[in-house]
């Protein structure tokens, strides 16, 4: 099915589970009216290796869906969305708004999210915001894990250096987010204890084989998930404090253009 098939389907109310789930219809009270707690939220990630999608109704997420997908994010995107919204059990004009992972991570992957959400959210008049990729694996740490610890979070970037970011034992950030070489990331963790989180964490456990503090593995997701990005999102809603739905590049692209490669092409050898 096209993406403007499902465009339509979707803001028709075609894709709408013919049966809701009883724990849907448990949250009505006995007017029959849902009393909502929450924002219903469609939350979408593409930003990196992985497709995922996920709906946050009253605070619960429903329908999430993850794969691996380093390509094709494009062509199974809207099919995801589809899908999320009917094991929700929700069509699309029931959504509030929509969370999208703004990155750091590729640029094609940023784009595919960052460009649905935008149409998505255009086609509805409904806010579009944004939810960093590193908060939402941070937020993926369970407290079981973390105890109160520091998180250093690490994404594999596809070169030599990784995007990391460090937050504080109640997920909070500590420092901004780079894009650093492995010795650096770990020097963005305070002193003591410290987790790691995020695709390129056995990246930073190589290098921190000689480091002073020490730093632990745990069992969060490596990459996000369109749960957590919700979630992120709802906690935010209507403060002005989520993101907006633009690319987070923290390095430049590898394609240059022509007219920026010209020059250098001319110069003379001894000014290389």
């Amino acid at each position: 099915m096209s993406f403007t098939d499902y465009i339509k389907k979707m803001l028709t109310g075609q894709l709408r589970s013919n049966s809701h789930s009883a724990d849907h219809t448990a949250s009505q009270t006995p007017s029959g009216a849902i009393e909502k707690t929450g924002p219903t939220l469609l939350a979408i990630d593409t930003a990196s290796t992985s497709l995922s999608t996920a709906v946050l109704i009253n605070g619960v997420v429903k329908g999430e869906l993850y794969e691996d997908m380093e390509r094709g994010q494009a062509e199974n995107l809207m099919g995801f969305i589809a899908k999320s919204l009917d094991q929700a059990g929700i069509a699309f004009d029931e959504v509030d708004g929509i969370a999208v992972t703004v990155g750091p991570g590729a640029f094609t992957g940023m784009r595919i999210g960052l460009a649905t959400a935008r149409a998505l959210g255009l086609a509805r008049k409904i806010p579009v915001v944004g939810v960093s990729s590193l908060e939402a694996v941070a937020y993926g740490v369970s407290e079981r894990d973390q105890q109160g610890r520091n998180i250093l979070v690490a994404l594999d970037s596809k070169r030599n250096e990784i995007f990391a970011q460090a937050f504080d034992g109640k997920k909070c950030p500590l420092s901004a987010p780079e894009c650093v070489a492995p010795r650096q990331a770990l020097m963005m963790a305070p002193p003591g204890d410290t987790l790691l989180a995020g695709d390129a964490t056995p990246r930073l456990l190589t290098a921190a084989a000689h480091a002073p503090d020490a730093f632990y593995d745990c069992t969060a997701p490596g990459l996000p998930r369109a749960g957590n990005v919700a979630r992120i999102a709802a906690a935010r809603w209507g403060t002005n404090e989520n993101l907006p739905p633009v690319p987070m590049y923290l390095r430049a692209p590898d394609a240059r253009r022509i007219e920026d490669q010209g020059p250098a092409k001319n110069r003379p050898a001894d000014e290389g």
